[in-house]
């Protein structure tokens, strides 16, 4: 995975982070069940599922990293208060990421 992909994954997250959605994480419609409509909605219910699927992948991983390099994530990403040493936690959480990652998302 190259640092690129990585960051798009990580500003997906950020936005999806700051949903309020109470939602139990079932979707609104099962792509494969649905009839009429046309070919690229399905293609573009599919796209969406694993966009959703390796955000939800990221936020296990960030979920996982140790707590200075999770702050450090939060901060970049979030805006939220950065913690010590903020640059060096944030550059071994990013190659934290780029490694988990790499294994868990195609």
């Amino acid at each position: 995975m190259h640092i690129n992909r990585l960051i798009n994954l990580l500003e997906d997250w950020s936005n999806w982070m700051k949903v309020d959605s109470h939602k139990l994480g079932y979707p609104n419609k099962v792509s494969y069940l649905s009839t009429g409509g046309s070919s690229t909605d399905v293609f573009e219910e599919m796209i969406e599922i694993a966009d959703n699927n390796n955000i939800k992948i990221i936020d296990a991983i960030i979920d996982s990293l140790p707590k200075l390099q999770k702050q450090s994530i939060f901060a970049r990403f979030l805006k939220e208060k950065k913690p010590i040493m903020y640059e060096k936690n944030l550059e071994l959480a990013m190659d934290n990421l780029l490694t988990m990652a790499a294994q868990r998302i195609d």
